[in-house]
């Protein structure tokens, strides 16, 4: 079966970006927890720190990603792919770009109003434009950080779903689209 896939970068942006959320999710809950049961420490301050640089990389990653959406068409579904999936599909996806942006850019503004902009390697974060440190600003702020990052981790989970189910059971070619086993000319 020769089927349609995202180009080459695509697919390995895809592949980065969801290693860098499996990593830094479950992070920012531990570090979090660590945080309110005010176990403070070299080890919390390290896990903040990389959660902190990981997800200030993923907004990049993701702009990327959205510009190349912007300019390459996506595969197409096969006809097996009833059109209520496909609709259930392409929401998803857009919805996992923009919650994962909003957890991102709430973290990053976040940590401006704190303000906490240390991360690993004595590396610190330029400030976000337009927020200046403020304790009840970032209050309000990590609350929609911590919202958005649980409505994020529950449709990656219908995601991942979808994609097994293409994968293992329907066995339509839609898996292939973003497997990094093909491979297609950029």
């Amino acid at each position: 079966m020769n089927t349609p896939q995202y180009s080459y970068t695509q697919r390995w942006l895809h592949w980065i970006v969801a290693l860098l959320m499996l990593v830094t999710l479950p992070i920012g809950f531990w570090m979090a927890s660590r945080g309110a049961a005010g176990l403070w420490g070299p080890l919390t301050n390290s896990l903040y720190s990389w959660h902190k640089a990981i997800g200030f990389l993923i907004i990049w990653l993701i702009v990327w990603r959205l510009a190349l959406r912007a300019l390459n068409r996506a595969p197409g579904y096969p006809d097996s792919v009833s059109v209520p999936v496909r609709r259930l599909a392409t929401t998803t996806q857009w919805l996992i770009y923009a919650l994962a942006l909003t957890v991102a850019l709430t973290g990053w503004a976040s940590v401006t109003a704190f303000p906490a902009l240390n991360t690993i390697f004595g590396w610190h974060l330029p400030p976000m434009p337009g927020i200046s440190p403020d304790r009840a600003l970032y209050t309000q702020i990590i609350t929609i950080h911590y919202w958005a990052a649980l409505a994020l981790c529950g449709l990656l989970v219908l995601h991942l779903a979808g994609a097994l189910k293409h994968r293992f059971i329907d066995r339509d070619g839609v898996f292939d689209h973003i497997s990094l086993c093909k491979t297609k000319k950029d």
